[in-house]
Formats: structure tokens, C-alpha cells, sequence
């Protein structure tokens, strides 16, 4: 089942188990939404304890819902006064509702429905003609409270004028109400209000519809707000009929603004490859006459940054730099904040350039001018910026601050930023920080672009934390919300699908989806995919390891050759250092030489590894530290290798995927530890002593030093490992150190040393 659906039907039921079983009664699953009528059984079960009150409760109840949310009872009183229900008798007939389990008080003690479908139910129950009059009578009353129309009498009185047909008084309310939304930042709630303005302009009278150029703002206006609430079909139809309104002949720049406006809410919203360049190129050429307009500089930017996606580099930052040059001309420090934006995102791969500077200016000149869409955008490439530079604990630390500001203002598109954030925090080991994070994250269910984003992310978490089912989930949704060769998140995409296949255990698949979707960089304009080439490595190692344990020699051979056949198509330029600090590079470098020599079954396996492990350190990424930990272990232990190195190794993996989390990789230590008998308990070391105790004085330095093994919980095997001694021997310097210590058993031995101190094994 579709999780968005689910979403709703844990809404629309508030959770209740016997609820739920009947609204989802006859649905296959496969359906993007509830039905707006609720199911005959479930109105049934609803209706139950509703048809046990009195004739007054019932109606009492009845208004209550054609009234839509929780209700002041001085206007409940005064609306069911004109509909049948004495004022006086108001009171009893709510308590005697609320004894029967139908209503229960808000937190500011206003009546609402127990189970809000009951609502639904009761309001699809009142006749038309019947749901009119009450509509009117709530309009009535409200317009006569005392104390003035604050927001949310606003709201109501826009909402019952329209259900009453009065859409001149529904139209002024709206904007009244959306202009409250605006000041509180309720951009869902202004985008609502704004919307169904838009709706009534054909209906209403010419003296309160304004003039052409009224309905355009008012268009224009509503398709920002729309998408900032991330309701995204709605800011494309929007911005549609603005264009239909406008005349491209005599407002060439008002067009143009539109045309720019369109694609972007094409390109951020459900498909978001539809949003062609076709209109940024009318853009352009209705600008022409304009050179130093902002509108000029804005549709430059805009056909920059679409050509970049379409990889006309060339053009791309042409129009770049030109934009930037109008929008210096043109004074404009909106238009400035655009430009330099494009010019940081066309320009993210080229560090000669400077992209980190531009973004960094460009989200200062946001600032300046208040414009939270250029905010957002310039912070996005701010945070990627960074994050090629290596630098990837300051993106994180960037996209948090920028997710909370941009979010403060109302904008939903700052989930995009939270899902950067969310992947800092995967990638710093902060697991606990990231699932808090993608939790505020995916309530928001936004759409689009940043809800793909946000599910990639969590697919990954899911994948690694062993819920494969949620994985699977969240992936299926990202491909629900962006097609599946969508630029933009194409590099997300390939590594949070070739997870989840992997964490399923799937490694042929994992190695089939990166096969399909990788691209090999031009060497000329290299693109950075480090992490994806490890992924593709370690599916190919995973594929080669499946099918030696099956006994398939085809099958590892198979897998070796799609390996190296990517190697040899790779540019040279791959792993390549141009940044003195690259830790994240030397680390991916370090994973794919120990992952290609895992698929080919090389030898030296284990120091390929150990250089992992010091370059996933250095990087301060533990999860892969951890990883790399378990495998230089398979490693050593393949190799014949037993003893303390092998155990020290397993023992910190573990301890990392407790910490973190991370079931399948502690599951994966835990088996291989029970296969080379090696305790995961962490010896307690003893305390160094200058001079050796009286107690333990009679020991020869031999002896001592098997002692030190003994307090540090080392079986017999694994000293004679450490010491390059046979088995034999050691159990006889065993029984010398219990003889002359006077103690019967190892472990008195070991507790008595810890008592009296000893030296300490590393």
C-alpha cells in the first residue's frame, strides 16, 4: 500500500484499529487516495451512539459538523438558536453527546467530534438546501461577535460564504484570511485561502474582481505560496492560467517572469523531467530588448541552470556568467541572489571557479532582500558545495541552520535542505539525530523533488538500521514522486536503491540497478561519483561472494568481469585528489581497492582493508569504519590468522553497531565471532606496575606475560597465537602460574593479578 495512503487512513480514522479495518473495506491498496464518501458499514458504526442521543442532541451535533472544526459555543449557541435547538439547551445536549462517546472538548474547551469521520457523516448527511441555510446562519452570527474578525473567524466566514454562494464575501475573506496565514507564516493555510480566491474570480462581481493585472498578482501570488506548501499540481495550474491571462505582446517581461515561473514549478513538482527548456528559451528571447533588466538576468539563470541539467555545459556557463552580468547591471539584489545561485550550481564540479563563494553570496543577498525561494535554493548549493570540498560536517551544519530558517517562513521546500541535513548525520554516525530529523521530516508528506529526497535518505537508515521492509517502502515512494532518470536525484537514487537491494540480500539486483543506471564521466568534464563506483564494487564483491558460497564459478566470474569492465571504461581522472584535505576521496579510494579485491578474491586482502579502516577514520564516518573492521577480519581469519587482532577488530565493529544501530552489521560480526570462537566481551585490561607483587614475584617474565593474557580474558589458543608458541607450551606455563600463585583455576589467577596489578597486554 501506497504510504501516503496509509497516511491518510491513519488520519481519517485517528488510529482506531476497528476504524480503520472499515474505511479500508473493498480498497485493493493500489489507490492514490480515500474516497471522499466513507464506506456504508463504517457510516453505520459511526452512527451507532449518534442515534442513541435526543432529538435536540442529534441536531445540536449536526450543526456542530456542517461548522467544520472545533466551535466557540457562544457561536454554536447562536447558530442552532435559527436551527431548531434552544440555546439554553445547548450545554446538556453536548454533555449528553459527550456521555455517549460523540464529542469531546478541545484543548481550549471547544466541542469537536470524538472520531472527526463522524463529521464527514453527519455533514454528508444534511440535505443541500438544509447545509446552505446553516452556512448562511454561521455567517451571520460570526460577522456579529464582538472583539473583531481576527484569523481564524476570517477563515470560517471565507469558508461559509462560499458554502452559502455568497462569492463576493467569500473572495474578500479569503484574501483577509490568507493575508493572517501570511503574517503567521501559514503557508498551507495562505496557500488554501489563496486558492479558492483564484477559484471564485469568474463568479464574482467586476467592482470586487479588480482589474486583469489584479488577477495576475493574484495568480502569481497563489502559485509561490502553493509551492512553497509543496501542494505542487496546484502551483503549476496557477501559474497556467496566469499565462493564459497575460499578453505576451505587451508584457514581454511580465511573461517572461511567468514562463520562468512555470518551469520551476513543473521542474519541483510530481514530474519534474516534464519541465522542458522550451519556455525558458521564450523567456530569453522576450528579455532580449531588456539587457539590463532583472527579469533579463532571472530567465538567463533559469535557462543556465536547465541547460546544466541537460549537460550543455558550454552553453550553461555562458548563460551563467551573462546572467550574473545583467543582474549586475540591473540592481537588483534578488536577481543578484538568482544569478550568482545558477552560476554556483553550473559551476559545482570546477573548484577554479569558486562555486562555494558564489552560493555563499548568493545566500547572503537572499537574506538581504527577504526571499526565502532564492534562500533555500542558494543553500542547497551552498551545502553541495561543500560537501564535494569534503567539507562535509560543515554542509551539515549548514543545511540544518538553512532547514530551520527556511521552514520558519513557511516554506515546505525546506524538507530538501533537511533531507541534506538528514544525510550529513547518516554519514557522521549520528543515527539517533538523523532518524529525529526524518521523522519532523516525513510527517510533512511533501511532494516533489524534497519528498523523494527525504524518502532516499530514509531508505538508506531503514537499510542499514535492518528495516527492509520500511526501505523497500520509502524507495518505492521516491519513484512514485520523480521518475526514475530524474537528473537531479539520479546519484541518491542509485545508491539508496542499490542498499536496499543489498541489505535484502540481493546483490545480483543491487549489481543490476548500478549497472542500468551509472554513467561513466567524460574525462574531459569528469563527474565526481566516488561513491557510487564504491557501491558498484561492493555489489560486484557481494555478487562474487554469493556465488562462490553457491559453488558458481560462472557466477564469480561474471561478476569480476562486470567489475572490471567499468574499471576499464573509468576515466583515470576517478580518485583523484585536486583538494589537498580530500579525506573523503583517499577514503573511497581506500574502499574500492579493498572491495575490487574482495570480488576478485585477491590476496593481501587484509591491509587493502586496514587502509580502509585508518581512512574511514579519518574521514570520521564510523559506519563504514565499522564495516571495514568486519571485513579485514574475514580477511585475517581467511588467511589462517587467529588471536587478539582478530577479536580487537570484531569487538569494535560490534560495539559501533550497537551504538549506531545497525542490526544486519551486528548480526553479520555477531555469526562471524561465533564461527572463530571469539568472545565479543571486552577483556578488562590490568593497571602496568612498576615491579611485579610479592605474590606474583616467583613468575619468570614468561610467566608474567602469559598472566597479562590471562587478566585480559585471552583463550589459550590465542596466546600461543600472539606469542608465536605452541598450544602445549602455553598450558604449561598456565599450570606453573597457578601452582606458584596458589591459586585452583584461571580465572582466580586472572583475579587475583587484576587485584594486585600486572602488566597490561595492548
Amino acid at each position: 500500500m501506497d504510504i501516503d495512503l496509509a497516511a491518510q487512513i491513519y488520519e481519517r480514522s485517528a488510529g482506531n484499529p476497528y476504524l480503520t479495518e472499515l474505511l479500508v473495506g473493498g480498497l485493493s491498496g493500489d489507490e492514490p487516495g480515500l474516497p471522499a464518501t466513507a464506506p456504508a458499514a463504517l457510516r453505520d458504526a459511526l452512527l451507532a451512539s449518534w442515534h442513541g442521543l435526543s432529538a435536540a442532541a442529534r441536531q445540536a451535533t449536526r450543526v456542530l459538523a456542517v461548522g467544520g472544526r472545533p466551535t466557540d459555543l457562544a457561536v454554536l449557541a447562536g447558530v442552532v438558536a435559527e436551527h431548531g435547538v434552544e440555546p439554553g439547551l445547548l450545554t446538556g445536549c453536548l454533555t449528553e453527546a459527550q456521555d455517549h462517546g460523540v464529542v469531546l472538548p478541545d484543548g481550549d474547551g471547544r466541542p469537536w467530534f470524538r472520531h472527526p469521520l463522524l463529521a464527514e457523516v453527519l455533514y454528508d448527511g444534511v440535505p443541500h438546501g438544509e447545509r446552505v441555510k446553516v452556512h448562511a446562519t454561521y455567517v451571520r452570527v460570526l460577522e456579529g461577535m464582538p472583539g473583531g474578525q481576527d484569523g481564524r473567524v476570517a477563515a470560517d466566514l471565507a469558508v461559509h460564504n462560499h458554502h452559502a454562494g455568497r462569492v463576493d464575501d467569500s473572495y474578500r475573506w479569503s484574501l483577509t484570511a490568507a493575508g493572517h496565514a501570511a503574517e503567521l507564516c501559514a503557508t498551507s493555510e495562505e496557500a488554501i485561502h489563496l486558492e479558492r480566491a483564484c477559484s471564485l474570480w469568474d463568479q464574482i462581481s467586476p467592482d470586487v474582481r479588480g482589474s486583469r493585472v489584479g488577477h495576475v498578482d493574484l495568480l502569481r501570488r497563489a502559485s509561490r505560496v502553493s509551492g512553497r506548501a509543496c501542494r505542487l499540481d496546484s502551483a503549476v495550474n496557477l501559474v497556467r492560467e496566469a499565462l493564459c491571462v497575460v499578453d505576451r505582446d505587451s508584457e514581454p517581461l511580465l511573461t517572461s517572469t511567468l514562463l520562468l515561473a512555470w518551469w520551476e514549478a513543473t521542474y519541483r513538482g510530481s514530474a519534474p523531467m516534464k519541465a522542458g527548456v522550451d519556455e525558458l528559451v521564450e523567456a530569453g528571447q522576450l528579455t532580449q530588448a531588456y539587457p539590463d533588466s532583472a527579469e533579463r538576468a532571472l530567465a538567463l539563470a533559469g535557462l543556465a541552470f536547465a541547460e546544466r541539467w541537460d549537460k550543455s555545459y558550454d552553453s550553461a556557463a555562458a548563460h551563467a556568467e551573462e546572467a550574473v552580468q545583467a543582474a549586475r547591471r540591473s540592481g537588483s539584489e534578488l536577481a543578484l541572489a538568482g544569478a550568482l545561485s545558477t552560476r554556483a550550481f553550473v559551476h559545482l564540479h570546477d573548484l577554479a571557479s569558486n562555486p562555494l563563494a558564489d552560493a555563499e553570496e548568493a545566500v547572503r543577498l537572499a537574506r538581504s532582500c527577504g526571499s526565502t525561494d532564492w534562500l533555500e535554493e542558494a543553500a542547497i548549493w551552498q551545502v553541495r558545495c561543500l560537501k564535494h570540498l569534503g567539507r562535509v560536517n560543515e554542509a551539515t551544519v549548514v543545511a540544518q541552520g538553512a532547514f530551520q530558517e527556511v521552514l520558519a517562513a513557511g516554506s515546505e521546500w525546506a524538507y530538501f535542505l533537511a533531507s541534506h541535513a538528514a544525510e550529513g548525520l547518516l554519514w557522521q554516525g549520528r543515527w539517533n539525530d538523523c532518524r529525529e530529523l526524518l521523522r519532523t521530516a516525513l510527517a510533512a508528506r511533501c511532494g516533489g523533488i524534497a519528498g523523494a529526497s527525504v524518502r532516499l535518505t530514509a531508505a538508506q537508515l531503514a537499510a542499514r538500521s535492518g528495516r527492509i521492509a520500511e526501505a523497500k517502502l520509502h524507495l518505492d515512494r521516491a519513484l512514485n514522486l520523480i521518475s526514475e532518470d530524474f537528473a537531479g536525484l539520479r546519484g541518491d537514487l542509485t545508491l539508496a536503491g542499490a542498499e536496499v537491494f543489498l541489505a535484502s540480500g540481493e546483490p545480483q539486483k543491487a549489481l543490476q540497478w548500478l549497472r542500468r543506471r551509472i554513467v561513466v564521466p567524460n574525462a574531459a568534464r569528469p563527474h565526481y561519483s566516488e561513491d557510487i563506483l564504491v557501491e558498484f564494487a561492493h555489489a560486484a564483491a557481494e555478487t562474487a561472494r554469493a556465488a562462490r558460497d553457491a559453488g558458481d564459478a560462472d557466477g564469480v566470474a561474471q561478476a569480476v568481469a562486470t567489475l572490471d569492465d567499468l574499471i576499464a571504461k573509468w576515466p583515470a581522472e576517478s580518485f583523484t585528489a585536486e583538494r589537498p584535505d580530500a579525506v573523503d576521496v583517499a577514503m573511497f579510494k581506500a574502499l574500492f581497492d579493498a572491495e575490487v579485491a574482495r570480488c576478485r578474491g585477491q590476496t593481501g586482502q587484509a591491509d587493502l582493508w586496514r587502509h580502509a579502516i585508518e581512512a574511514c577514520h579519518a574521514a570520521g564516518v564510523p559506519w563504514e569504519e565499522a564495516v571495514s573492521r568486519l571485513r579485514r577480519a574475514e580477511a585475517m581469519l581467511a588467511a589462517g590468522s587467529r588471536g587478539s587482532a582478530v577479536s580487537d577488530l570484531l569487538r569494535q565493529a560490534h560495539l559501533t553497531a550497537v551504538e549506531l544501530g545497525a542490526q544486519p552489521l551486528q548480526e553479520e560480526v555477531e555469526s562471524l565471532a561465533r564461527m572463530a570462537r571469539v568472545s565479543l566481551r571486552e577483556p578488562v585490561p590490568v593497571p602496568s606496575m612498576p615491579e611485579a607483587p610479592t605474590a606474583l614475584g616467583g613468575l619468570t617474565p614468561r610467566e608474567r606475560e602469559i598472566l597479562a593474557f590471562l587478566v585480559a580474558g585471552r583463550s589459550n589458543g590465542e596466546i600461543a597465537k600472539a606469542l608465536v608458541i605452541s598450544y602445549t607450551t602455553v598450558s604449561v606455563h598456565v599450570s606453573n602460574i597457578l601452582r606458584k600463585t596458589g591459586t585452583s583455576s584461571r580465572v582466580e589467577t586472572a583475579a587475583l593479578a587484576e587485584r594486585l596489578g600486572s602488566q597490561r597486554v595492548d
